[in-house]
């Protein structure tokens, strides 16, 4: 074997190695996922996002998707579309309308990825956010992680914009709050991830979904790409107190 070639093997060897604390940590853990980005990714895009999400489920982890819909598209039909292209890459998913403990319980026990649109047949003409659901689902689920996918990275550190603040607790982000410091933009998210810790979630994520793995490099790397939200340091995984 040549060099070159042996080398890019080593590597990718040093990634699985690294990658495998986490893994154990988040073996059969529920990650609620809000897919709150699709506008910003082209079809290529979002089918590599559904991989990762894929790849979730096929190292333990239960992945639950919650979306928005595009306007004048039927709800519906988009919620069939993406739980097609998580299936697309080899995983089961199923889609489901409105929220049913019994019903995600149900589907996670058999193995499948449950794909959520907000609206049930009931109300499907009365505007849900996916944020709002996405939380609730969590919490019903008392899921180990929230993750909310959109254009924000998470809670900047500096005026420049130049680098994300990695982990805060959440008197830190209040203290944040207090002083002005958390963007406008953002804020929605970061009240919703203050009311989900709150309400028995072990973290929430920030993600910019525009970023290529943005979920993996996230769960599986030290420094991560955005920002997580944790009520205190109490609620540390093995792995980040090693």
């Amino acid at each position: 074997m040549e060099q070159k070639l042996l080398d890019f093997v080593e590597h990718k060897a040093e990634i699985l190695i690294d990658a495998l604390p986490y893994i154990r940590d988040f073996n059969h853990k529920v990650v609620v996922i809000e897919y709150g980005c699709r506008k910003y990714l082209s079809p290529v895009d979002e089918q590599q996002l559904m991989q990762d999400i894929a790849l979730l489920k096929t190292v333990g982890m239960l992945p639950v998707v919650v979306h928005d819909t595009p306007m004048g598209v039927d709800k519906f039909r988009e919620n069939k579309r993406v739980a097609k292209l998580l299936e697309l890459c080899g995983t089961k998913a199923i889609g489901i309308c409105g929220i049913d403990l019994h019903t995600l319980h149900m589907i996670l026990d058999n193995g499948y990825i449950p794909v959520i649109v907000p609206n049930d047949i009931d109300n499907e003409d009365v505007e849900i956010d996916p944020k709002d659901a996405a939380l609730e689902v969590a919490v019903k689920l008392q899921a180990d992680k929230l993750v909310y996918l959109s254009s924000h990275r998470g809670i900047w550190k500096d005026e420049e914009r130049t680098e994300v603040y990695s982990r805060l607790t959440v008197p830190e982000v209040c203290k944040m709050l207090e002083d002005g410091w958390v963007t406008e933009g953002v804020m929605p998210i970061v009240k919703r991830g203050l009311k989900a810790t709150g309400e028995g979630v072990n973290r929430v994520h920030i993600l910019d979904g525009r970023i290529e793995h943005a979920l993996l490099l996230e769960f599986f790397s030290v420094a991560g790409v955005g920002t997580i939200l944790i009520s205190d340091e109490g609620k540390l995984y093995a792995h980040e107190m090693e």
